[in-house]
Parts: structure tokens; sequence; C-alpha cells
């Protein structure tokens, strides 16, 4: 067999990466294998190859958000594999590494990193011309900036892609994606009219595809917005049965929905039941090597359980003083002066609602900690 031309190549990892970003596992497993076998006959082709170990990182990302209970690749070996060959990324190539970089940086909670990587890429932008690759660029700056509670410049970025996406209905995971960041932005915003519509179309669509993770995901959601609504029967029904569906698919969602469980129990004085939802919720988040979890666990029996001064459970209230935990504790803090205002500790109450203003601040400054 001859030599293969090395734009033959790139053209099929485009095929693959397409695929990749639709969640078709299947048919980006089938390219991956035919772009192995292929770069052994390819010319030689430098930024070809680097384009296949971006891309193979890309893969391993895929995987682990479709069955996040099997990932066994450590991904950060990939990015050395690039990164050794850095000084020769150029043009479109540096804007895959950067954004690639940004989303590995995002899934491991280290937002200011992503942050600083996705404007890396920001500067390559240009040199993308496919609209619903850049639509991929502008869903992940609208998803970090939710997480992060910098909601209209999330809601600036995910409404691009939005609007790109829907426009191709083979996107619709991604369309239902973006439905979930926008509500999220609504709920911030305190917006719960705005924000139910667009939870219950990503149910039903999520349910109608037959994914169950995003199905998981979407339970979760309309459990979150109930909730904020105060209204925790419905919110309940909800988060209980997404637990009971990522419990059978091995989703993590499964701790998210175990801390908001034992909170809603907790703040009923419910504690044998929510003791159980900490205790799963806790074990959970250690097979998953979700930290910042296992410290919410602990604040929560700090609080509830043992019921210490405000000081004692500060201290673990300080252990979850970076960018991802921020929301937590902002909504934490806010429960934790309910709660000592409604035991009549007064100093106690007046300290975390003093807390809670505090976090309020450093999630204001956000903004302003990741220019590059």
């Amino acid at each position: 067999m001859g030599t293969i031309a090395a734009p033959v190549v790139g053209q099929k990892i485009n095929e693959w990466y397409q695929h990749i970003k639709r969640l078709n596992v299947t048919d980006a497993e089938i390219l991956r294998n035919e772009v192995k076998n292929e770069l052994d006959l390819m010319e030689e082709n430098e930024q070809v190859v680097l384009y296949f170990q971006l891309m193979e990182f890309r893969h391993e990302q895929m995987l682990e958000y479709v069955n996040p209970s099997k990932n066994t690749v450590n991904k950060a070996d990939y990015l050395r594999a690039v990164e050794g060959e850095g000084k020769r990324l150029t043009g479109i190539m540096e804007y895959y590494f950067n954004f690639f970089r940004g989303m590995y940086e995002f899934s491991k909670g280290e937002y200011i990193k992503a942050i600083t990587f996705y404007r890396y890429a920001e500067r390559k932008l240009d040199k993308v011309a496919d609209e619903l690759e850049r639509a991929e660029f502008f869903f992940k700056m609208g998803e970090i900036f939710y997480h992060m509670k910098q909601t209209h410049l999330s809601m600036y970025y995910v409404e691009q892609a939005y609007h790109a996406y829907k426009a191709h209905s083979i996107y619709q995971v991604r369309l239902i994606q973006c439905r979930f960041v926008i509500a999220g932005n609504y709920d911030d915003l305190v917006s719960y009219e705005k924000a139910l519509p667009h939870l219950k179309l990503a149910l039903q669509e999520s349910i109608a595809l037959g994914h169950d993770y995003i199905t998981t995901k979407g339970l979760l959601n309309l459990g979150n917005c109930f909730n904020k609504q105060d209204d925790v029967a419905k919110a309940t029904v909800y988060y209980q049965r997404a637990l009971e569906l990522g419990e059978k698919i091995g989703a993590k969602e499964v701790v998210q929905a175990c801390y908001d469980l034992a909170i809603i129990f907790f703040k009923q004085g419910l504690k044998e039941e929510a003791l159980d939802y900490c205790v799963k919720g806790k074990s959970y988040a250690e097979k998953y090597d979700d930290y910042m979890f296992v410290d919410l666990f602990n604040v929560l029996h700090e609080l509830y359980v043992t019921v210490s001064p405000s000081v004692e459970v500060n201290q673990k209230f300080d252990q979850l003083l970076y960018s991802r935990g921020y929301p937590y504790l902002e909504d934490l803090a806010l429960e934790a002066g309910r709660f000592y205002n409604d035991i009549e500790r007064l100093d106690d109450s007046v300290f975390f609602y003093r807390k809670m203003i505090q976090v309020q601040k450093l999630i204001q400054r956000g903004d302003f900690e990741y220019d590059v």
C-alpha cells in the first residue's frame, strides 16, 4: 500500500472530531482506529501528528463525560505529550491546544486556569472558520462563566452557541446543554418563570433521545430550580429521581443530588434522613475524588449535627475559598445564618450573614482575576 497524503488523514481527523462533539461514541471509536492505522502509512507531517494527539485527548474527555465511572486514562499524559511539542504549534493548532487545555482545567474545577487557556484560545478564534466549531467555543465560555456566577457574560456567550446549534438538529445534545446553562443563568437572576420552560423542554428532549446521563442532569437542574423557589416537595422528587437514575448509570451527579437532599432534610428538622444522604453522598464524593463535596459534607455535619460555634464552622468554610467553591459557600452561608437565627444564636447568625456578603464580593471580583 502506498503513502497516504497528510491532508487526507487531516480530513479524517476532522470527521472524527465531528462525532466527538456530537457524543457519537461508536462512530468516534471507528474513526479513531482508522486514523491510527492511516498515520502509520501517512507521509511525514508534524502538524497532523500533533492534531491527532490533541484529538486523542479530546476523545478521552468525551468518554469521561459519557461514562464518568469508567475514567481510567490519565489525560494529563496526553497534554504532556503535546506540550513537549508546544514550540511547534501554530495557528489553528494553537487554538485547539488552549481550548482543550481549558476544558481539562474546567473538568478539574480549576476555573481560573480554565479561563486563562480559553482566553488564549479566543485570540486564535479568527482561525476557526466553521460556525459550529465557534459555537463549541462559545458554549464552553458560557458554561464556565455560569459556574463562576458571571451571569451576563455567560448569557452573552451561551446565546451565541444556542442559536448556532438550533439551526443544526444533529447537535441536539449540545442544544439541551445550552438550555441548562441559559436556565441556570435565569435562576441566578431570580427569573424562574423564564428558566422552567427551558428545563422542562430539555428534560423531554433528553428522555426522547434515551440519553440517561443528560436526563440525570436535567432532573437535577429542575430540582435546583424548584428548590430555589422554596418548593421543596417538587425539588425533592426531582433530586430523588436524579439520584436513582445516576446510581443506575454510575454518574458522579449522584454526589450533588445527595448534597441537595441532605440540606432539604436538615432544614426540615429530619436529621436522620439528612444524615443518610450525607453518608451516602460523602462516600460517592470520595469514590469520584470530588474533595470539594467531601469538604461540603463535613461543613453540613459541623453545622447541623455538631452545631458548633461559628468560628469552628468557619474553619470548614475556609477550606472552600476557591472559584469552584464560592457559589456553594454563598448558599451555605445563607443557610447557616438562617439556622443559627432559628435557634436564637444571633451572634453566630450575624457572622454567617457577613460571611455570605464576603463570598458575594469574591464572586463579583472574579472577572478581574483571570486577565491575561
